[in-house]
């Protein structure tokens, strides 16, 4: 699938040199400033999720966890740095499909855009989207939108995070978004609310091309 790098060589090669500078060392400020949203017990599913910690604080609030990453790396890494809380997961393969597994915590290693709820286990209530979005080629949205909205159960929600900064004067990743393309993206089918907005630290790569304003916005999806 098209990921953060635009090719999956890519991404791979960055897990592999260790430029993995997006991942965060304590859960990400929006998905606890918001942690209301996801206030039920509930499933929740993270595509391209990498090794975050947010899977562990999910996890820990008592929810259903399942993400999904095409990187082996990624996922032996997460586990590897879990292994005293979560132990060591059960694995098996569901068609193209490797599902890592332990006690209220899946991992799905391979294409987030063919995942399905076979896949998944059944459907997820909620969707934490902290970098996949804005991680997929601009072409491959649409097909990205319709993976979730499979898997999303009919009074789902997504939390969303964006960023948007001036996309002429520097390429994704990650991809500018801006309030208009998350209306056309999800508009017909999800009512869209703003939530925290903050500006972002530009990276050395957004500095070398002369942008110091980076716009995080989290935005709050319900399906109608």
């Amino acid at each position: 699938m098209s990921n953060e790098s635009g090719s999956d060589t890519d991404w791979q090669q960055r897990w592999q040199s260790g430029q993995i500078g997006f991942h965060k060392a304590t859960p990400h400020e929006v998905l606890l400033h918001h942690k209301d949203v996801l206030a039920k017990k509930t499933r929740v599913y993270v595509p391209l999720c990498g090794k975050s910690i947010d899977l562990v604080w999910l996890y820990q609030e008592g929810h259903d966890v399942v993400g999904c990453e095409f990187v082996p790396e990624a996922i032996a890494a997460f586990f590897a740095e879990q292994k005293e809380l979560l132990s060591t997961p059960t694995s098996v393969r569901f068609g193209d499909h490797l599902l890592h597994e332990v006690r209220g915590l899946r991992i799905v290693q391979g294409d987030a855009f063919a995942v399905d709820t076979a896949i998944l286990g059944g459907k997820v209530d909620a969707i934490w989207d902290r970098a996949a979005l804005v991680a997929i080629q601009p072409r491959d949205r649409e097909r990205y939108v319709a993976a979730l909205k499979r898997v999303l159960t009919d009074d789902g929600v997504i939390l969303l995070v964006t960023f948007a900064y001036d996309h002429t004067r520097l390429d994704g990743p990650p991809w500018s978004i801006d309030g208009d393309e998350v209306e056309r993206l999800f508009g017909a089918d999800f009512t869209i609310e703003a939530g925290l907005c903050q500006a972002e630290p530009p990276g050395p790569r957004f500095i070398a091309a002369g942008i110091t304003d980076v716009e995080e916005t989290a935005w709050i999806l319900r399906r109608r």
